[in-house]
């Protein structure tokens, strides 16, 4: 003899939708329209606005340019570069010097002192190197702010 046992009837006349209402509770309504057109666009305001911050941020605050290098024997050359920075920063520069196949053949750092004054100003910097072996160009490598 086989029992066979059958889920009670749900008498309280409910839906099956109000059992998960009851569960996890109503569902959030979505946004309008006009809602979401004004988070889309104060999300745009945003965006443009971290954007030009980061760009204003970055704008020129350190650069550098190679003007000249020298070889003057296989264990010496010579670098010449402009930083443009802001007066009041201390800078450091990497310059190189390289071999026909792009390896570092000579490298020194130099730091180019906070000027006097406020503003921005352009410093001039010729610097010797010794090299380990001959090396067909030189240049500044990255520049930092210290």
């Amino acid at each position: 003899m086989s029992s066979h046992h059958s889920a009670p009837a749900d008498t309280s006349g409910e839906a099956p939708r109000s059992s998960v209402v009851n569960r996890y509770g109503t569902p959030k309504r979505a946004l309008g329209k006009r809602a979401r057109i004004a988070g889309v666009a104060a999300g745009l305001v945003l965006a443009i606005a971290a954007s030009a911050l980061v760009a204003w941020w970055n704008t020129a605050t350190l650069t550098s340019k190679d003007i000249a290098f020298e070889i003057l024997s296989p264990t010496r050359a010579t670098v010449t570069f402009d930083v443009e920075k802001s007066a009041g920063d201390d800078v450091e520069c990497s310059v190189r010097v390289l071999s026909e196949s792009y390896a570092v053949v000579g490298w020194k750092s130099i730091v180019l002192p906070a000027g006097e004054g406020g503003g921005r100003e352009k410093i001039r910097s010729t610097v010797e190197l010794r090299t380990e072996s001959l090396g067909v160009s030189g240049g500044v490598g990255d520049c930092w702010t210290l």
